[in-house]
């Protein structure tokens, strides 16, 4: 049967004729199906508008992708509207060219019960071309997607009620909005591994649905099996219905009704990255029991947890700031909530019907807004029942509290001091207003400054990075003798300034670090064991004329004596050499014009180089060290924060400067070389904070000694006797001076160096 219709005739008139044109559509029947053909496309009709839908089509029907007609090849494209409308059509295979389906194209077909769908991509529309969800009825069980399906259009299998698994092939790339919507005997979905878009509610109300697997290789979901949620990054809708979901951190919201009816979820766990809860996001959830809301929440919708009967307690972190109408109304099961002080909007009957809910703690700051906000929603309120817990390492806090207010105190032990409280804050004491329960923890730190000494005259202070112990003031150490933690298990240098008269009995005995120890000028005494097992000494400067009184304890047990050199003021080596404790050491001159100790530098000058030693400056960014020779600079020496060296500046025809092996591990130290025997200079530290502002100064003098006889012409050697050699050649290694003769080495005194 052929058929030719004219529908539409088009003539345009112009002033020299006129153009007709005209579209015609034949409707034809090919192996049982009628088609509209219109061009090189082909529109499945219904296969009778007259007689009743019993006369229509019936049986398997399957649509293929193309016709041929009069030798001539039409895609099939679109069904038409009410194509197999009323018809007993058991099961329909659609071909992958089908691009549309017009309204009620299967209404009423309750023997369809298989669908196979090769469609790449496809919609429904209405009469008037609106964009509509394709239904194709309550009875099918069994719906198979073919492998080159692009998309699945908005509520296609939504409403199938018979539907127990489904299984989405990889190619496909969308699933549409409401696509499997109250498929209520879903239990499984399986998710091909390129799917990045999931509609709008498309597996809302599948109250059976307890397994989603998603193909590996997907990297837009989560492929994780019992239902852990896939989550649209775009729209952030859910897929729910599951016995338990964890949701991703890719999530920034949860959308309107992405949980409402799944009554077999029981519990959920949100990520910090959800800053807001949709409407009705839980409704009806009857199976929850526990929920957690991350503290970035900031916002609760309408019905959010409306009629979720298995809740018992719930609490709003103090992010949020607004819970909306209904939110929790009807939670009968619900006992307890917490509202933090930071909600300023509560709608109408956020809790209404909630008989068993007997307490709402709120913060005492906040009570009077939050019952007026409730209205008539509940009747009891209780204050905040917040507790404050306080922790402390090497200290305790002391704490005082009247209502909200709480005064916390941090009390260090002995050799600690406070720095900071957990959250950053420094204040000590400190006042807090308790709103929710809360953790504060003190943080100590090892003493670096303090007292000591007889009648605490004395005051210490420890530089870390140097590892240097200085102790000044006016009086005697020979009590009190703590000096902070640190400093007697790690300290290398102890300078003990011009003020100290005495040093007591086993003040620093067994500090087996110490490598410098610098005695001021006005010790007289020094006790037993003072020094004792200090056994890596490499130096001792004394810069007292009067030879302090020490015993055979004093340094006991330190090593070869020999090997330390003892550095005296010019013109007391002999007095040192002839006490009977002092003179075991390597006695050698030192200059008594060198800088004041209680700076915290430190300069030890030989005949033509001076070791220079500085202590670190709180904020100092770099460092200056400038050299002076009778008023006119000699050279300058710039540091990093770190004490290393950046640059040297020396003056015309003046020497040479290098930082020796020993500096360089122990930082903010260097020795200057090239430098006149017996001649004074001067020096001036000078720290400078990142923005090259002058924090701190420290200026003096030192001289160098008047030389060192290189021409020793006889060496004592281990038999007592002695030889006559050649002239001897001094060198000067890792901070000391030696004689070498050949092919050996001794110390100035003649002391061979194995």
């Amino acid at each position: 049967m052929k058929r030719k219709l004219f529908n539409l005739f088009l003539a345009l008139a112009v002033s020299v004729g006129s153009v007709c044109a005209e579209v015609t559509i034949d409707e034809v029947t090919i192996d049982g199906i009628v088609y509209r053909l219109n061009g090189s496309t082909a529109e499945v009709a219904a296969k009778s508008t007259s007689l009743p839908s019993y006369y229509g089509y019936s049986g398997s029907i399957v649509i293929p992708s193309k016709v041929d007609y009069k030798n001539k090849s039409y895609s099939v494209t679109s069904i038409g509207w009410r194509a197999f409308y009323g018809c007993c059509v058991t099961s329909v295979t659609i071909g992958k060219n089908v691009r549309s389906i017009r309204s009620e194209a299967f209404d009423g077909c309750n023997c369809l019960t298989s669908v196979v769908w090769n469609a790449k991509w496809c919609r429904g529309y209405n009469m008037n071309d609106e964009e509509i969800s394709i239904v194709f009825g309550k009875q099918v069980t069994s719906f198979t997607f073919g492998e080159e399906v692009e998309a699945i259009p908005q509520g296609f299998c939504s409403g199938m009620t018979k539907l127990t698994s489904i299984t989405i092939p990889n190619s496909v790339t969308s699933i549409g909005k409401h696509a499997f919507s109250d498929c209520s005997s879903l239990t499984s979905v399986t998710i091909g591994n390129s799917v990045t878009s999931i509609g709008d509610g498309a597996f809302s109300n599948c109250t059976g649905l307890t397994s989603i697997i998603v193909e590996s290789g997907n990297s837009t979901y989560d492929s994780r099996n019992n239902c852990n949620a896939i989550i649209e990054t775009a729209t952030n809708t859910l897929i729910a219905g599951c016995q338990a979901t964890t949701i991703p951190n890719s999530v920034t919201s949860i959308g309107n009704g992405a949980f409402s009816n799944c009554t077999g979820l029981t519990s959920i766990t949100i990520p910090n990255s959800v800053t807001s809860i949709g409407k009705s996001a839980f409704f009806r959830c009857t199976g929850l029991t526990s929920i957690t809301i991350p503290t970035s929440v900031t916002s609760i919708g309408q019905y959010a947890f409306s009629s979720c009967t298995g809740l018992t307690s719930i609490t709003i972190p103090n992010s949020v700031t607004s819970i909306g109408d209904w939110a929790f109304a009807e939670c009968s099961g619900l006992t307890s909530v917490t509202i933090p002080e930071s909600v300023t909007s509560i709608g109408s009957n956020a809790f209404y019907k909630c008989e068993g809910l007997t307490d709402i703690y709120v913060s005492c700051r906040n009570i009077n807004s939050v019952t007026q906000m409730l209205e008539n929603d509940v009747r009891i309120k209780s204050t905040l029942p917040a507790v404050i817990t306080t922790n402390a390492t090497n200290g305790t806090v002391s704490l005082m509290q009247d209502n909200c207010d709480v005064l916390l105190t941090a009390v260090p032990n002995d050799g600690y001091h406070f720095t900071q409280w957990s959250d950053g804050i420094t204040d000590n004491p400190r006042t807090i207003i308790l709103t929710q329960d809360t953790t504060f923890t003190a943080e100590f730190a090892t003493d670096k400054s303090g007292t000591c000494g007889k009648d605490n005259a004395l005051t210490w202070s420890y530089e870390e990075q140097s590892k240097t112990l200085t102790i000044t003031g006016n009086g005697e150490l020979t009590e009190n003798y703590t000096f902070g933690l640190d400093a007697p298990t790690q300290m290398k240098t102890l300078i003990i300034g011009d003020g100290v008269t005495a040093i007591g009995d086993r003040t620093f005995y067994e500090t087996k670090t110490l490598n410098h120890l610098f005695i001021g000028a006005n010790v007289a005494s020094i006790g037993d064991y003072t020094f004792a097992e200090c056994k890596n000494f490499d130096d001792i400067t004394c810069y007292a004329t009067t030879v302090p009184t020490v015993n055979a304890t004093t340094f006991e047990n330190v090593g070869n004596k020999k090997f330390i050199y003892l550095y005296v003021p010019k013109d007391r080596e002999r007095a040192y050499q002839r006490d009977e404790f002092w003179g075991e050491f390597d006695v050698q001159v030192k200059s008594a014009e060198t800088t004041t100790l209680d700076d915290g530098v430190i300069v030890v000058p030989t005949d033509n180089t001076a070791d220079i030693s500085w202590p670190a400056v709180d904020d100092a960014d770099t460092y200056e060290i400038e050299i002076t020779k009778d008023g006119e600079v000699f050279c300058v020496l710039r540091f990093n924060a770190n004490g290393q060296l950046t640059g040297i500046a020396f003056a015309p025809g003046h020497g040479k400067a290098n930082q020796t092996e020993q500096a360089q591990t122990e930082g903010f130290k260097f020795t200057v070389t090239g430098l006149n025997k017996d001649t004074q200079y001067g020096y001036t530290v000078i720290s400078k904070d990142s923005g090259g502002q002058v924090v701190d100064t420290k200026s003096g003098t030192f001289t160098t000694a008047g030389g060192i006889v290189t021409d020793v012409e006889q060496v004592i050697i281990p038999d007592g006797n002695s030889i006559q050699l050649p002239t001897a050649t001094k060198v000067f290694r890792n901070g000391r001076i030696f004689i070498l003769r050949g092919d050996k080495t001794y110390t100035l005194q003649g002391q061979e160096v194995k």
